[in-house]
């Protein structure tokens, strides 16, 4: 069960804004304009101050900036949300994702200083050059590069995450190289899950990428190298000839939670203090609006909105650090029922994340559970 004081890991969302429109992601519809079920807004400075005081600072393990629908970059005081940190723990891990296609070179020397060799930015960087753009899209290949070699130039340490799609497949080896020529220390090859049809539970072959709600500019496709592809995906058919009716798998398969395993809890935009990513993912989500918005809703996940109903129960202003301490949060019914619902009435997202055969998100690679 999570606590108080066992958590060490805080993954915060400090904004939905992003100056990207992946197809993908769940804050855009398959590449354009905007959810409009999900807020846009900035976490406030102050309300972060207040709920990290120095001495649980100085106990984390890691403040990861990461989450569902916002690059950290684009908050406007992020480089002071940094800096406070640091300040109240010089070796407490900073570590962020991001695009890294906004602010000049100044700024990412500026985070390498703050950092102090105690945090880690990832680069999502998907193709070489024009393939960039295809998925990331509104992010120009060579600021990114530039942005990114002025982090590394500067003694930051960097990785580059590269998701494989058809059309940037080939150039792997490139990018591998890349990677050792700018000083990344690693890079991440993603075989994505996120062609993923949850309505139907099959795979995807293509995804839709709109200009506008009547313009169809291209499709994503699947890598077709079978080393590029996500194993939970490509072990559909099994699992399916193993449970004819799909429903029993996810009513009884083993949860393992990775929350729980990692010792870890999201923190996202509005304040609200969550398990994880996907409980933050699924409580905008324009499936749960619209059944047939990409990847879909099933009733499985419940309509509206299974994950939104169960922490209304729970009031999402008691989970929120605008309202409560992190203390009181964690003693909040919520976790110990959480925790429970493992091995009894369990929701869909936690079966279909943390499920013991089909681990989609955990087999795109570079996650550790």
């Amino acid at each position: 069960m999570l606590t108080y004081n066992t958590v060490d890991e805080y993954q915060i969302e400090i904004t939905t804004y992003c100056n990207a429109a992946c197809p993908q992601c769940p804050r855009n519809l398959c590449g354009y304009g905007k959810n409009p079920h999900m807020p846009l807004l900035h976490l406030d400075a102050d309300v972060l101050d207040r709920a990290f005081p120095q001495d649980l600072c100085e106990r984390l393990r890691q403040v990861f900036f990461c989450g569902s629908y916002g690059d950290p970059i684009m908050h406007p005081k992020f480089l002071d949300i940094l800096r406070t940190f640091r300040s109240k723990s010089p070796t407490l891990w900073l570590y962020f994702h991001t695009n890294g296609g906004v602010h000049d070179e100044d700024y990412w020397q500026e985070v390498a200083d703050i950092m102090a060799g105690y945090g880690q930015i990832d680069f999502g960087i998907d193709g070489v050059g024009d393939t960039l753009g295809l998925y990331r899209r509104n992010v120009d290949y060579d600021k990114v590069m530039r942005n990114a070699r002025a982090f590394i130039d500067r003694g930051g340490r960097a990785q580059w995450n590269y998701i494989v799609f058809k059309h940037n497949e080939h150039q792997v080896s490139i990018a591998r190289e890349l990677a050792e020529d700018y000083g990344f220390f690693n890079i991440l090859v993603r075989n994505t899950g996120r062609f993923f049809d949850h309505k139907n539970l099959v795979e995807l072959d293509t995804w839709p990428v709109y200009n506008s709600k009547d313009d169809l500019a291209y499709h994503l496709e699947l890598p077709s190298e079978e080393q590029y592809r996500n194993r939970s995906m490509m072990g559909l058919t099994k699992l399916k000839t193993e449970y004819p009716d799909i429903k029993e798998y996810f009513q009884q398969t083993e949860i393992q939670c990775d929350a729980e395993v990692g010792n870890k809890v999201a923190v996202n935009a509005e304040g609200v203090v969550l398990p994880c990513n996907f409980f933050n993912h699924n409580l905008y989500d324009l499936r749960f609006h619209d059944t047939d918005a990409l990847p879909r809703a099933n009733a499985l996940s419940g309509t509206p909105n299974q994950v939104r109903e169960y922490l209304e129960q729970y009031g999402l202003d008691n989970l929120s650090i605008k309202n409560n301490s992190l203390a009181d949060i964690f003693r909040n019914q919520f976790w110990q029922d959480l925790h429970n619902s493992f091995t009894g009435k369990r929701l869909f997202e936690c079966a279909m994340t943390c499920g013991k055969r089909l681990t989609k998100v955990w087999d795109q690679g570079g996650n550790r559970r």
